[in-house]
């Protein structure tokens, strides 16, 4: 047999071990995932309405999506908390009625635990 045949059957897999492959990289994608933390603010009008906000810990940085059902400007003040020096707030303004993400880079040793009405 050829040198190059050899290579090719022996790279041959059962396709029951694929379905055990596929399985177990899912199933490890799924527990390293960060838990989701949300929050929400109340609006002026229309009475009931809020912006809601969720986020997940990065290493680097954290991406903030937003969700704005207030007919106005709303301005969140997120709380980085900082394990080697002084905690300190983030200012995001968002327009009424809009969605969408935002990204901050805040660095390894930080954490986004809140967000608050107001800058």
């Amino acid at each position: 047999m050829p040198s190059n045949l050899r290579v090719l059957a022996a790279a041959v897999v059962p396709a029951s071990m694929l379905t055990m492959l596929a399985a177990g990289a899912a199933q490890a994608a799924t527990s390293s995932q960060a838990p989701v933390h949300r929050s929400s603010l109340s609006c002026g009008l229309p009475a009931k309405a809020k912006a809601n906000y969720s986020w997940a810990d990065g290493r680097t940085s954290v991406t903030v999506y937003f969700n704005n059902h207030c007919s106005h400007k709303v301005s969140a003040k997120l709380h980085i908390k900082n394990a080697i020096g002084s905690n300190y707030t983030l200012c995001m303004t968002t327009n009424g009625g809009t969605q969408g993400k935002k990204k901050f880079s805040i660095g390894a040793a930080r954490t986004l635990t809140a967000i608050t009405k107001g800058c």
